[in-house]
């Protein structure tokens, strides 16, 4: 098989290390921890896994962190991963061997990549049974019958992702593509899940008035994600924060507002828009200390975008970080003052995955304006590169096909 795999040994981080820190594309040239290579096929787990055969698979932004270094050495999650491996967890797949799971050969399926108690042959633990795997309790434990351990496909030895040309996957991780649904659209149900997820926490259980303004910060594939989940829920206004004007379109097409992404922008609208009353400290942003957002959704998670929440988020509110960034210092004081409620969103639960796929098939998302930009396998670079710098090529999703002939 083919794989594009991540070696993270010294020898190859040390060189790339260093010229990341001068332009991050830079970690992408050769000799570096990323590289196609050809490996053995990969053994089977066990009679519950599935063999697949990728067909195409999404570039995250967390893998164009990963790939371009910018990740922090003192990450907590590191610990949960194990390399080498090879990458890719937005999948879609060809059945090559069902193992008696309820699917058949050359059928087109989604990979959840979350893996859980029954992966590990367990019985389910709390979270696993709320449908809930991103937060197993066993996460990091080993995998029986595989080499490494991991949280999810796409960042454990032994187990591979899918950009490669062969992998496998538990039973239980298996999602068949709607009729009729064009295969390319799958690569989508990952991300959208991770906002049906998000969009629940902040209108689950009446927490928050559909009524009140919910400001998304980001007009990434995440952020689209979770723009299209909250209006599903019946979210009446949703704000949205575009920092290049492609992205308004397709903000525009899921019937929310857009503004400059320009923090004393975003304030000043959400100031003017919510009638709230602005404190202007000696240095900073100003803040709103009346009035303001009910929820703010950080589908960015930059230092900068946690410290614009908590200013534009009303007292009482809430904040939801769905996005992942590298740790900086980060003025919080906010948070206790104005008695903010800030929550995680990690991955989504086991439901989230089916609504996602509906929302495809139903047309509740325009998916074609979404998936802007496709390559080879052997392109690698090149779709790391446009995904790392989506200004410079209007991109949104960019997609690998491992299968060259879809």
């Amino acid at each position: 098989m083919l794989g594009l795999v991540f070696d993270a040994r010294p020898a190859r981080l040390a060189v790339a290390g260093a010229l990341s820190r001068i332009d991050p594309l830079w970690a992408l040239t050769g000799g570096g921890p990323l590289g196609l290579r050809r490996l053995p096929d990969p053994a089977s787990p066990g009679p519950e896994w599935v063999t697949l055969e990728p067909i195409f698979t999404g570039v995250c932004g967390s893998d164009v962190t990963q790939a371009t270094l910018q990740a922090d050495w003192d990450n907590p999650l590191s610990g949960l991963v194990s390399f080498p491996h090879v990458m890719g967890h937005e999948i879609v797949a060809r059945v090559a061997d069902p193992a008696g799971a309820d699917v058949s050969i050359g059928e087109t399926v989604v990979v959840n990549p979350w893996l859980g108690c029954a992966a590990r042959g367990l019985p389910a633990c709390p979270a696993c049974a709320e449908g809930m795997l991103p937060l197993c309790a066993h996460q990091g434990e080993p995998l029986p019958g595989v080499a490494g351990s991991g949280i999810h496909i796409g960042n454990i030895r032994g187990l591979p992702g899918g950009m490669g040309t062969r992998m496998h996957a538990h039973r239980s991780q298996l999602r068949r593509l709607p009729d009729g649904l064009e295969p390319r659209a799958g690569v989508l149900a990952d991300p959208l899940a991770v906002g049906a997820h998000a969009a629940e926490q902040v209108l689950g259980g009446g927490r928050i008035a559909k009524s009140g303004m919910v400001v998304v910060l980001g007009a990434g594939t995440i952020g689209l994600a979770v723009t299209a989940s909250l209006r599903r829920l019946g979210a009446e206004r949703v704000v949205v924060s575009a920092a290049w004007p492609y992205q308004r379109t397709l903000v525009d097409a899921l019937g929310a507002e857009t503004i400059p992404h320009r923090p004393r922008a975003v304030v000043d609208h959400v100031a003017e828009a919510g009638g709230g009353r602005l404190s202007r400290p000696w240095r900073g942003l100003p803040w709103l200390i009346a009035g303001g957002a009910a929820a703010v959704v950080d589908a960015v998670g930059s230092t900068a975008t946690a410290e614009l929440s908590l200013a534009i988020v009303r007292p009482g509110g809430l904040v939801v970080r769905v996005g992942v960034g590298r740790a900086r210092r980060t003025q919080a004081t906010l948070t206790y003052f104005k008695e903010v409620t800030v929550v995680g969103s990690n991955g989504y639960r086991r439901d989230d995955l089916d609504t996602a796929l509906a929302m495809l098939a139903g047309g509740d998302v325009p998916w074609r304006d979404w998936l802007t930009h496709r390559f080879p396998l052997a392109a690698w670079r090149q779709a790391f590169r446009t995904a790392a710098r989506p200004q410079e090529h209007a991109a949104v999703k960019v997609t690998i096909a491992i299968d060259e002939k879809s």
